[in-house]
């Protein structure tokens, strides 16, 4: 059997952060970081089990993703020493003569091979409370390499022995290995690849080596700052342009930026974004209104800057229409059709945009915007009590490079993260399937969410324009997501879900 122990909340650190969660739960690279632990064990062909404390409330999507890796939950009582809690999983599911392997929740490696009796071990890295390999663990060596630490897997072949070395040692998980490795000798595996995920500082230096930039972006990571270039040059250019145009008292809300004629490094920050945040944490509701005054407050300070430039083009209607037509071809869906989602019948695709021009405003004036002021593009540094914002659009609808545009444009981004739910869609946090002329949706929303979204609109005026606009969002980004049907069908069911919640006591 595979143990994943997870059975205690991450540290005080992390709860700042998140909110309470346990290490395997920790957001990586759009997923959890238990899917990349799980991935392991893909030719192992043995059953897994991830243990959980027993006050932990799994999501449905969650009991739905880890059903489908063939993973058993084991929730463990809360307060348990880690001895005390491997004693009780094994207790539960494990069968006298099986081997057994663990994987703490808090670690990670790119390349894992198991093998009965043995420990992972790697070089120290920074100055925190390991555990070390010393000379009362009994293994083949003559010396043991100084600074070796316990690196968070194991493997073993008599579990049921390890069971009373641990309780003979005072429930020790440390202590019952050193006592079983008397009788069965540890193999020691010098592993380079691994990632530690138990301190937050190490935490943030762990996920730098899982990436998620688009595919146009090249991004290095070196000496704290990342380097980011693009085959579409002209968007890299637009970047650096804003950035270079940013008035000085903005630069509090952005990372640190060097620029270059066709690169730019901006500082890699210990921070989490807002997409993170919402999507894998649970913050209490107090921290979401701190957090949003302080994007309110950012976005006041920016969009004071106007510019008389009357040549600047963010008509959404147009470009809509122009990503529609393309989405069309790829997809063979007819955009005069009507649509039925959820048994239920929807206006055409053109119909949509066309009820859309009721609520959509003319643009009275340009002021300085972001332009892609979404919650993956945000992050908050809690210690600071402030936004840090990156990726800007810096160009409008015709490509001219500008970073000026529609202020509007920056809250239907929001929108578009708080009540599309745009990045519970891009983790997968949502079910959708097309039968015939009928698409099933499905999005989970629970209580926690809905409560953070009236926070949003205790310190935002959201009107009709705005809503109006974030649909436009949905529609136009329809195209860029054809690599993966399904994600691109349940963006276009949201869009006509939102449009129901949206304006149903206008319609």
């Amino acid at each position: 059997m595979i143990l994943i122990t997870s059975a205690k909340y991450s540290s005080s650190d992390f709860t700042l952060e998140f909110g309470k969660i346990p290490p395997s739960f920790l957001p990586l690279g759009n997923k959890r970081l238990y899917e990349y632990q799980i991935e392991l064990f893909k030719n192992c062909n043995q059953k897994v089990f991830l243990s959980l404390p027993s006050d932990f409330k799994l999501s449905k999507f969650d009991e739905k993703k880890l059903k489908e890796l063939n993973v058993e939950i084991l929730f463990v009582p809360n307060n348990l020493s880690l001895g005390e809690s491997v004693v009780y999983c094994l207790n539960v599911c494990c069968a006298f003569d099986e081997k057994l392997y663990i994987l703490h929740g808090d670690t990670f490696f790119k390349e894992l091979v198991f093998k009965e009796n043995s420990l992972q071990v790697a070089k120290v890295k920074e100055n925190y409370d390991w555990a070390y390999l010393d000379n009362e663990f009994h293994t083949p060596l003559k010396t043991i390499e100084d600074d070796l630490i316990l690196a968070g897997a194991c493997g073993f072949s008599h579990p049921q022995f390890l069971i009373k070395c641990i309780v003979e040692s005072s429930y020790s998980f440390v202590d019952g290995m050193k006592a079983y490795s008397k009788v069965y000798a540890f193999d020691i595996i010098k592993n380079d690849t691994w990632l530690d995920f138990g301190f937050i500082t190490s935490y943030f230096h762990s996920k730098k080596a899982v990436s998620t930039q688009r595919n146009f972006n090249n991004i290095d990571i070196s000496n704290g700052y990342i380097k980011k270039s693009s085959s579409w040059q002209e968007k890299i250019k637009a970047e650096i342009n804003w950035f270079d145009n940013l008035p000085k008292e903005l630069f509090i809300y952005t990372p640190k930026v060097i620029t270059y004629e066709d690169s730019y490094e901006i500082e890699y920050l210990c921070n989490n974004t807002l997409a993170e945040l919402y999507v894998f944490g649970k913050l209490p509701n107090y921290v979401w209104k701190r957090i949003f005054k302080s994007l309110k407050e950012f976005l006041d300070k920016l969009h004071s800057f106007k510019s008389n430039d009357k040549d600047i083009n963010f008509n959404c209607k147009e470009k809509t229409l122009k990503r529609l037509q393309e989405f069309s071809m790829q997809s063979g869906i007819d955009l005069h059709k009507n649509i039925v989602i959820n048994s239920k019948s929807y206006p055409s695709i053109l119909t949509l945009v066309d009820k859309l021009d009721f609520y959509m405003n003319d643009i009275d004036e340009s002021s300085l915007i972001h332009g892609d002021f979404c919650f993956s593009n945000i992050m908050y540094d809690f210690r600071a009590g402030a936004i840090k914002t990156f990726d800007p659009r810096g160009f409008d609808f015709n490509g001219k490079i500008t970073p000026y545009g529609d202020k509007k444009y920056d809250f239907a981004k929001l929108v578009h993260s708080v009540f599309g739910l745009y990045d519970f869609i891009i983790a997968g946090f949502f079910e959708c399937k097309v039968n015939s002329d009928n698409i099933e949706f499905f999005i989970e929303e629970d209580v926690n969410i809905l409560d953070i979204q009236k926070e949003f609109l205790d310190v935002f005026d959201i009107d009709d324009n705005i809503k109006a606009l974030t649909l436009h969002l949905f529609l136009s980004m329809l195209p860029l997501h054809n690599d993966f049907k399904e994600k691109q069908m349940a963006f276009l069911a949201n869009t006509f879900m939102l449009y129901d919640t949206f304006f149903k006591e206008s319609k």
